[in-house]
């Protein structure tokens, strides 16, 4: 992360926040409510934030506890609630295994490992994936599995490729 904004943060932040105001005064589309109005106005401030960088994006996607609560969408609490769903700490539980995993190297590891018992072949490394795959997923919850799986498949894909090229 950069601490010096750059021309497209700059443009993110003091453009963003005058779209937001202006999509909020325009009238709804026909059949829409005026919160399903505002919650679009306030989703594109947070794409827009997001695509420019303007405001870091962990700070953007805290903007709905604030806005909705301010544009009578829903209650602060009720917002807050949503923040805190079983299936968001599923997710980020998730996310922190799968960066414990590659901050130790683990994945690469794992990945030659796999290389190792099972040979270089396609077929061979689908069937080493599935069985690596289920056999995780009898212990941790397949989301769990899925991110932990992924970062051992990139370095798979890297070691081949890099015992590919040694060998041609």
């Amino acid at each position: 992360m950069h601490n010096k904004y750059g021309f497209r943060n700059k443009v993110g932040l003091f453009l963003g926040i005058p779209l937001f105001i202006i999509i909020c005064f325009l009238s709804p589309l026909e059949g829409m409510s005026q919160e399903a109005h505002f919650t679009a106005a306030v989703a594109f401030l947070m794409g827009f934030f997001w695509i420019t960088e303007a405001v870091p994006i962990p700070a953007t996607s805290l903007i709905p506890l604030i806005m909705f609560p301010l544009l009578n969408i829903k209650k602060a609490g009720d917002v807050a609630a949503s923040y805190g769903d079983k299936n968001i700490f599923l997710f980020m539980g998730g996310f922190f295994i799968a960066q414990a995993m590659q901050k130790c190297n683990l994945h690469r590891r794992i990945a030659l490992y796999i290389i190792k018992k099972i040979g270089t072949e396609k077929r061979k490394i689908i069937l080493g994936f599935m069985v690596s795959t289920a056999f995780l997923s009898l212990w941790i919850s397949n989301t769990a599995t899925t991110l932990m799986m992924l970062p051992i498949a990139i370095a798979v894909t890297v070691s081949l490729g890099e015992f590919y090229d040694r060998k041609n």
